[in-house]
């Protein structure tokens, strides 16, 4: 039977044993911190420990819960389970669990909280990550030469695991929100704060290596060290070890790819970021990729060929998978899936936009499709946009402003795709455009990826609501309108199931002047959707003026005076091709918290809302609040009478 000094010198010639103690030659063949023995190729590291398949489970496991709960929603919602979903407690089980999903902290300046859902489940990984970390001891082993920090290996091994996460959560083709039923916006809250628990783990792994080689000198035995420099000196400046040089190499565009996608820089210039975004991630992925080196199955594939003596049996203690290369298949797949569906819309014929400028610095672009070019949306969903006469490098997202189908009698049809938004006239992408809408040829080429997002991406059906709710602010009305005209037309079609009676539609703007952006779209749309539904639009001016007071009084036919609000009931003309939709005008900006509850409190005991809500993040924070106050009294039983299942989608201008 092989010695354990005989079995602790086949490891490497690259030590001097001689000064070992037994505890230390034991210390190189069995990781008595981690229980596992070592490869026997001399590799400073547990065989695979336990850690990056720790990370790698928690988060499968937590992928697939939510993939469970998503099959079980849609099997609620079948017409089987129609009385346990009409029951009293399980509405109260849902708004619960509504309330987590929906309450919001506000914003400290421009310190954004996401969810109190989602920071109770990033929280928990974040705890289960760091736990494990610190209540192992020692961090540090015997001598250098004996193995690598055990707190470095814990760490870099759970960043490691939460790599291939990392990337597909920031994929527009999201595989991850295809099992969990989330559109790709709605994640990249997971996809920034898991990048920061990785470069957490990243400095823990670095620090350990820097305090530990540089506190112990390298012994000159072998007559190499005459000048006696550390361990970590040597292992660098001598030896030249990859571990260290592409360590840090790593560590720059990731701590870049990190803090620059703070809120106030990325405002401050969001096309720089973006591109500099994809370079440092592509340097990231590069040098991370030679720092694995091959260890732990990261990316070596075959050991065949090599002299054993120089390489003993790499893959004897090292199962056959190659981590990396499935990273980066998992990757790739969404890519490749994207930009196929791209070029198979795209390819053959690009579809023209007729830029047209409108009132307060908006834009209307109306892109006609080609015939069979297979674009298909849904209420809320946004495109990627090229307008390739403007700025053919970058896409900018923008949502649909009209549903595909629309009343019969209407002249528009499912190949005309209307784009409404605000742009800077002095920045960006704005000059650009209001140029291009005031030349002779106001048509431009563009290129469109998508759809994504909007209700059909998180099987939403608000036709099962008896009232729906629709707020927007500024350019996100057209979130609204295109919600507005799916849910008439499919009223309209009387398909089996609808239960809405009544659309209210809510709209801030900052000058009245914004209502031509939509008022021709919203006529039609209300010319046949007052006859079976109850439709209510409220208009709310914020940033009106006294002249604007005046021109609004001697233009409106009442003005009833209410604190410091006026409000005006615009009532149509009688001639149904001029007709305007029947705003109510209220200046001031309004409390939205105080308006959904008197309409909570206003409607039917036992009915059900929808919300949409688009516009600013302070907008959407306070929609989400006043939800979730309503949520928590359904769940505790203090909502008597009143609504009794409210349901809340919200598209956002920030992600």
């Amino acid at each position: 039977m092989e010695t354990l000094t005989t079995r602790a010198l086949a490891l490497l010639p690259r030590h001097d044993t001689s000064s070992f103690t037994p505890a230390e030659m034991a210390e190189m063949l069995r990781d008595p911190y981690e229980k596992t023995p070592k490869c026997q190729s001399g590799l400073r590291l547990p065989m695979a420990g336990p850690h990056a398949k720790a990370a790698v489970g928690a988060l499968c496991g937590i992928v697939a819960f939510f993939g469970l709960l998503r099959c079980l929603s849609i099997v609620m919602r079948t017409r089987v389970m129609q009385p346990v979903r009409r029951s009293r407690q399980y509405r109260r089980l849902v708004a619960f669990f509504r309330y987590i999903e929906t309450s919001q902290p506000r914003a400290i300046g421009w310190c954004r909280f996401p969810t109190k859902g989602v920071i109770l489940l990033i929280g928990l990984f974040y705890l289960f990550i760091v736990v494990w970390t610190f209540a192992q001891t020692p961090y540090y082993r015997s001598r250098w030469n004996v193995g690598s920090p055990p707190l470095a290996m814990r760490t870099g091994l759970f960043a490691l695991g939460c790599f291939p996460f990392i990337l597909a959560l920031g994929a527009k083709v999201n595989l991850i929100g295809f099992v969990v039923g989330c559109s790709h916006e709605k994640l990249q809250v997971f996809h920034q704060w898991l990048s920061f628990l990785f470069l957490f783990l990243s400095l823990l792994h670095t620090f350990p290596f820097v305090v530990q080689g540089t506190r112990e000198i390298r012994p000159n035995l072998d007559g190499r060290n005459p000048n006696h420099l550390s361990q970590l000196e040597w292992s660098w400046h001598v030896k030249h070890s990859v571990y260290y040089w592409s360590g840090i190499a790593a560590l720059v565009p990731l701590f870049w790819l990190c803090f620059a996608s703070l809120t106030p820089l990325r405002r401050m210039a969001y096309e720089f970021f973006k591109w500099m975004h994809i370079l440092s991630a592509i340097l990231f992925s590069a040098f991370f990729y030679i720092h694995c080196n091959a260890l732990l199955t990261s990316w070596y594939a075959e050991a065949s060929g090599r002299d054993a003596s120089s390489n003993t049996d790499r893959l004897a203690c090292c199962p056959r998978r190659h981590y990396l290369w499935a990273t980066a298949a998992v990757y790739l797949t969404s890519v490749l899936i994207r930009f196929a569906v791209m070029f198979a819309r795209n390819g053959r014929h690009l579809a023209r936009g007729h830029v047209e400028a409108l009132a307060d610095d908006a834009i209307r672009v109306t892109v006609n499709l080609p015939q069979g070019s297979g674009h298909a949306w849904t209420a809320g969903q946004h495109y990627f946009v090229n307008f390739i006469k403007a700025l053919p490098f970058e896409s900018h997202p923008y949502t649909v402003a009209n549903a595909p189908w629309r009343d019969p009698s209407s002249a528009a049809t499912p190949d005309r795709l209307v784009l409404l938004f605000r742009v800077s006239p002095s920045t960006g992408l704005g000059p650009r455009l209001l140029k291009l809408a005031d030349s002779t040829t106001p048509t431009t080429p563009v290129l469109l990826d998508g759809p994504y997002g909007g209700l059909a991406a998180y099987d939403l059906d608000y036709t099962q609501h008896d009232s729906v709710v629709l707020i927007a602010g500024g350019g996100g009305i057209s979130a609204c309108t295109s919600a507005l005209e799916e849910l008439g037309g499919r009223v309209l079609r009387g398909e089996p199931g609808d239960r809405i009676r009544r659309i209210v539609l809510w709209w801030m703007v900052r000058d009245e002047s914004a209502k031509s952006w939509v008022e021709s779209q919203l006529a039609e749309s209300t010319r046949y959707l007052k006859k079976v539904v109850d439709l209510q639009l409220r208009l709310y001016v914020t940033g009106g003026t006294d002249t604007d007071e005046e021109k609004l009084s001697s233009e409106s036919p009442s003005l009833v005076a209410d604190d410091e609000k006026a409000e005006i009931q615009e009532k149509p003309p009688n001639s149904r091709c001029c007709s305007r939709p029947p705003w109510v005008v209220e200046r001031g900006r309004p409390s939205l918290p105080a308006r959904l509850s008197d309409l909570f409190n206003s409607l039917e005991s036992a009915s059900s809302v929808g919300i949409v809500s688009c516009g600013p993040v302070t907008l959407t924070n306070d929609v989400r609040n006043a939800v979730a106050a309503q949520q928590w009294m359904i769940a505790t039983g203090r909502a008597a009478e009143g609504v009794a299942e409210v349901q809340l989608h919200t598209e956002e201008f920030d992600w």
